[in-house]
């Protein structure tokens, strides 16, 4: 493969090149120590979006589900005070987390 020129390299990839010399002249040590801090920052970055993108915290009303459940055929008092119960079980372990 033949040497390409410097004076004919774009300004990107004058820019690359310089950072591929970096990295090939780094001792073991060094070049270890880079790319740990490079994935430890993509981590961060990733949570960080990640976090950004979560869905924001919604109120939730157990009256307001057990009335739509209620609205379904066949399920009567009983059965809706069963799933009220369960569904106070769950959402109050839930929102203690």
């Amino acid at each position: 493969m033949a040497k390409k020129r410097s004076c004919r390299r774009t300004t990107d990839e004058n820019v690359i090149h310089e950072k591929a010399v970096k990295m090939r002249k780094m001792t073991d040590e060094q070049l270890v120590h880079y790319v740990e801090e490079r994935v430890e920052k993509a981590r961060s970055e990733g949570f960080n979006q990640g976090k950004a993108q979560a869905p924001k915290y919604r109120s939730i009303s157990i009256e307001k589900i057990i009335n739509e459940i209620g609205n379904v055929r066949g399920i009567g008092a009983a059965k809706l005070a069963g799933i009220q119960a369960i569904l106070e079980r769950h959402l109050e372990v839930w929102a203690n987390v």
